[in-house]
């Protein structure tokens, strides 16, 4: 009998010290060892419509920052409803070649003549011109090239007004007159140039910043433009883009003062011609 009662004693003393050895359980926990299947299943789908949405948003943020890095270099259709870009509903004319023709620049211009889908606008004022590269690589893009380019994008034909090769030969885009499509936003008062390459990654050729030079005069001369920063910009400085480029940009100084010097250069040789002329009227 004493020895079945130390039995009961001893096998009593293990199982209360088991109890207190056993390991504690936070309410969490006990709450997830009792839960359904169906309340696991829920909460595994609200955490997947979490990880959706973040997903979604990470992608939003990336086309947002994407799209105000890249803008396209020739936006037909969407400057039709930019604020302040020409339209028909602007009172605008359409563009009659016989009539509406630019002044000549006085310079040799490679003529294109090239068909466009859409009538073109004349420009009711132009005060600023605006520099712009292809972006090619090494790239001696032809102004045919870029007008088939921007056609198969849906737009009306190239964008820009001028195009400079590699060689300096100056290829006609647009008529001058017309309003262009190359800057966003301010294509009814500007002339849009482009000068082959990339130049983010090469230098522009002696050829291409002397044509460049020649031709900005010539436009400065045209349409009264005082050379200056407000006036002879690159695309980087009215839309958010890299163009015309970090080694063709850095020029854009140089390339004000020598249009400002040629600018100067012609007005002292017109006054110095007419002297001599009335000189050689009077003279007795």
């Amino acid at each position: 009998m004493k020895s079945f009662m130390k039995f009961v004693f001893v096998l009593t003393a293990a199982v209360a010290v088991s109890a207190f050895s056993l390991p504690s359980v936070s309410a969490s926990e006990q709450a997830e060892a009792v839960q359904s299947p169906n309340q696991t299943a829920a909460v595994q789908n609200v955490s997947s419509k979490e990880q959706v949405k973040k997903v979604k948003q990470k992608k939003t943020k990336k086309s947002k920052k994407k799209a105000a890095q890249v803008v396209p270099a020739s936006t037909e259709k969407a400057d039709t409803y930019q604020k302040g870009q020409a339209s028909h509903d602007d009172g605008l004319s359409v563009y009659d070649p016989e009539k509406d023709a630019a002044p000549s620049e006085g310079l040799a211009i490679e003529e294109t003549n090239f068909h466009f889908t859409e009538p073109l606008l004349v420009r009711p004022k132009t005060d600023m011109i605006v520099i712009h590269h292809v972006g090619i690589p090494d790239g001696d893009t032809s102004a045919a090239a870029i007008h088939r380019a921007h056609l198969a994008n849906g737009w009306a034909g190239i964008g820009y007004h001028y195009v400079i090769r590699k060689n300096g030969v100056i290829e006609r885009g647009r008529p001058l007159a017309v309003v262009g499509a190359h800057a966003y936003g301010e294509n009814y008062h500007t002339v849009g140039i482009n000068v082959t390459g990339n130049f983010d990654k090469e230098v522009p050729t002696d050829a291409q910043m002397k044509s460049l030079t020649e031709l900005v005069t010539a436009l400065c001369r045209i349409y009264h433009i005082d050379p200056g920063p407000a006036t002879i910009v690159g695309h980087r400085d009215v839309n958010s883009t890299d163009c015309p480029g970090k080694n063709l940009y850095r020029l854009l100084p140089q390339l004000r003062d020598d249009v400002e010097l040629n600018i100067y250069a012609e007005k002292l040789k017109g006054t110095h011609l007419l002297k001599l002329k009335k000189y050689e009227t009077e003279k007795p």
